[in-house]
């Protein structure tokens, strides 16, 4: 009986160590991970996901013809690199930056 119990106690504490793991890189409710590009867990909105899913839809347009100074992924005029996580060259407007940096800084506010 004693065996069992040492087990199930070994067996809940594996548990909640990996409970605790998960839950570190979980959102808050009403918030999902923005997966801008793989690895982005950035906490937003539903509706701040399906922006960023957006800018990446139209991310061909956003580039410069033929490329230039940034190879392929230099923006056109007026665009800049969202930046969401390190290696994000998106093109998008300079205010939807402004808006991924704040989401940044803010997401630790919407996780568990």
């Amino acid at each position: 009986m004693k065996k069992l119990i040492l087990k199930v106690s070994v067996i809940v504490a594996a548990l909640s160590l990996m409970n605790a793991t998960i839950s570190a890189a979980e959102c808050v409710f009403g918030y999902v991970w923005r997966d801008a590009k793989d690895g982005d867990d950035a906490c937003v909105t539903p509706a701040e996901r399906r922006q960023a899913k957006l800018q990446n839809a139209s991310a061909a347009n956003n580039v410069r013809p033929g490329g230039g100074a940034y190879g392929p992924y230099t923006c056109r005029q007026g665009y800049v690199w969202r930046e969401a996580v390190p290696g994000d060259v998106v093109c998008v407007t300079p205010q939807e930056r402004s808006v991924a940096r704040r989401q940044n800084s803010d997401s630790h506010k919407h996780e568990q």
